[in-house]
């Protein structure tokens, strides 16, 4: 009787930093990606043991990798497997328009003594056209570190011509009176440990303030920050809104309920993109807390915006070290 062999991944190297939109190989973090049938794929993942982003943490979160690393491979995934297979050309112009992150497994995920290799399996469940052309997907993902499964991602994705992408680009500015690049000043960042962070340097709150019922936070967009801005953009990206949204849910966490940003570890982010971020703006976000769950986790809805509109809506999923640390994760 003959065997059927599954084709391999490959971890001996990282894909073409090109292919994920991304400037430094050290911020490449899919190795290969195979393609058995059409729409699902697997990818192979390292996860390094040390990273200046990723690694910095005072939170119990220093002890395990990164939930918003797995994010940035699911990121990278979607762009490689739309550059790969879908037909979207190296020219066009990506758009990140929803992402759900939820950790099923947090114990797994604890930083060992090599690098954390994974996979990364991903199914498109839907194709976005126009005039029968694809022009966005969206991905159910799923990440296992060392054969165990660890977290879900969903997350939709599109693109266009760079050509359509400054009309769209160019409109939006005009409304907003905004025709020249001055980016907003940086603000005074708040203290790192506050927000479970070691160094200033990945700090992305400035002044929090609480009304009691929530938490008021000034956004830092730092620009020269070497991971959240690998490469220079006309924007506020994905990942700074992310990392906000986080830090937002630990000052919340402690300015309403008093609890430690050192006991509490991220298990679930999701975010619906609504505008562009203009680096111009003075930005924010507000932290509101919801029902409690009676399962030991704390969970905000929160909201991202510059001037009147809201840029960003998501929720934050928090949860305390001590706590049982298998997650189940609710529809």
């Amino acid at each position: 009787m003959s065997r059927v062999i599954e084709p391999q991944l490959s971890y001996s190297t990282v894909v073409p930093r090109e292919h994920v939109h991304r400037t430094a190989i050290s911020e490449v973090f899919l190795t290969d990606i195979i393609c058995e049938k059409y729409p699902r794929f697997r990818l192979g993942v390292q996860l390094p043991r040390q990273h200046s982003y990723y690694s910095e943490h005072s939170t119990p979160a220093g002890a395990v990798y990164d939930p918003l690393l797995l994010l940035e491979c699911s990121r990278q995934a979607s762009i490689l497997i739309a550059h790969r297979y879908v037909g979207a050309g190296m020219d066009q112009k990506f758009v990140f328009n929803t992402g759900n992150l939820r950790v099923t497994n947090i114990e797994a995920l604890s930083v060992g003594g090599h690098p954390g290799y994974g996979v990364l399996d991903a199914v498109i469940v839907e194709e976005k056209r126009r005039d029968e052309v694809i022009v966005g997907i969206t991905l159910a993902v799923e990440i296992q570190l060392e054969g165990v499964s660890v977290a879900t991602m969903e997350m939709a994705i599109q693109w266009m011509p760079g050509t359509a992408w400054d009309k769209v680009r160019t409109r939006g500015r005009a409304q907003l009176d905004l025709t020249a690049s001055n980016p907003f000043p940086l603000q005074r960042r708040a203290v790192p440990e506050f927000v479970g962070r070691r160094s200033f340097d990945n700090v992305v709150l400035g002044d929090v303030r609480s009304d009691g019922s929530g938490v008021d936070a000034e956004v830092v967009v730092d620009q020269h920050h070497p991971s959240l801005f690998d490469h220079p953009l006309d924007h506020v990206p994905g990942a700074v809104i992310f990392e906000a949204f986080r830090q937002t849910g630990l000052a919340a966490a402690h300015e309403l309920f008093g609890l430690s940003p050192q006991r509490l570890v991220l298990t679930a982010v999701r975010a619906t993109f609504l505008r562009f971020g203009e680096l111009e703006l003075a930005t924010r976000t507000r932290a509101q807390p919801l029902p409690a769950t009676g399962d030991r986790t704390i969970e905000f809805a929160i909201e991202m915006s510059q001037g009147d509109a809201i840029i960003t809506e998501g929720l934050v999923t928090l949860r305390r070290s001590g706590w049982p640390v298998r997650t189940e994760v609710r529809a």
